[in-house]
């Protein structure tokens, strides 16, 4: 059983980052683009940048020793480290590394054939600027927004300071208008998902801030995260919704050739797409 010492700031402050990642036959998908990400936030915290390889051994064990490894979800939280009581952190910092797998949700399979159901929550959650798009540790927006989503809807529209839609709780959101497919730049609490990365640098997605009221103008829309993949949406706040667009664009993404691991991280499509997010470089 791995264990967490009491003292951890990623336990007391929430001083940290995770990523969570899909297995297919005990390997990370789309690993390059993770670490990219993982890369990002250490730089925007101050934290030490992880050994790609270290990791990758450290993964490699965790996957042999669980039931679910070979086809599952592994989560890998990186956090700053223990020390003593206060915010200052311990110089130097040692970080800890914390590495859970288990099964895919069977609820998935479901989404992805049938669609889920989205709600949209009226709240607006503010944002950090030098943490937008991060996968920091601190989730209680998200966790407050659960709290209040009705348990009808599989996921929530979250809405930024400003009044526009920045994501779902757990996943990037797409609406196909026009003959177009868009997502909305990362701002507020909404995070910079590496298959969103993914669609806009290869597939042409659009950054397309998003206010409510153009809702209604979609005639299609998908939910996406690394465990999920492509989900479509069947409904918005009860409006059906087209899944066939949505089929093609999954089609066109499991299509695409997963770049190699040792890709370096400025290359990948994740960095790309993060330089070009004005939330992000602030």
């Amino acid at each position: 059983m791995t264990t967490i010492e009491a003292a951890d700031r990623g336990l007391a402050y929430g001083d940290g980052l995770f990523e969570t990642l899909r297995l297919r036959h005990g390997k990370s998908e789309w690993w390059s683009e993770h670490f990219a990400r993982l890369t990002w936030g250490c730089r925007r915290l101050g934290l030490p940048v992880p050994s790609a390889s270290d990791l990758c051994a450290q993964i490699a064990a965790a996957v042999a020793e669980n039931p679910s490894g070979d086809r599952g979800v592994l989560k890998l939280t990186y956090t700053a480290g223990s020390g003593a009581r206060g915010y200052r952190r311990p110089d130097p910092i040692r970080p800890t590394v914390l590495i859970q797998c288990g099964p895919v949700p069977d609820r998935i399979a479901a989404w992805q054939a049938q669609g889920v159901s989205v709600g949209l929550q009226p709240t607006k959650f503010p944002g950090v600027p030098h943490l937008t798009g991060l996968k920091h540790l601190n989730r209680l927006p998200q966790v407050l927004c659960r709290q209040t989503c009705s348990e009808a809807m599989d996921e929530c529209l979250m809405m930024s300071p400003e009044g526009l839609i920045s994501g779902g709780i757990q996943s990037n959101f797409f609406w196909f208008e026009e003959g177009c497919w868009h997502t909305p730049p990362v701002s507020g609490a909404g995070i910079a998902g590496t298959v969103r990365a993914t669609l806009i640098a290869s597939l042409g997605v659009r950054r397309t801030p998003l206010a409510p009221g153009r809702l209604a103008m979609a005639e299609a829309a998908a939910m996406t995260n690394s465990v999920w993949g492509i989900v479509p949406v069947r409904a918005i706040q009860g409006r059906a919704l087209s899944l066939a667009p949505v089929q093609g664009l999954a089609d066109r993404y499991a299509a695409l050739p997963e770049p190699d691991g040792t890709l370096p991280v400025q290359e990948t499509a994740w960095w790309r797409v993060a330089r070009g997010e004005p939330m992000m470089n602030e």
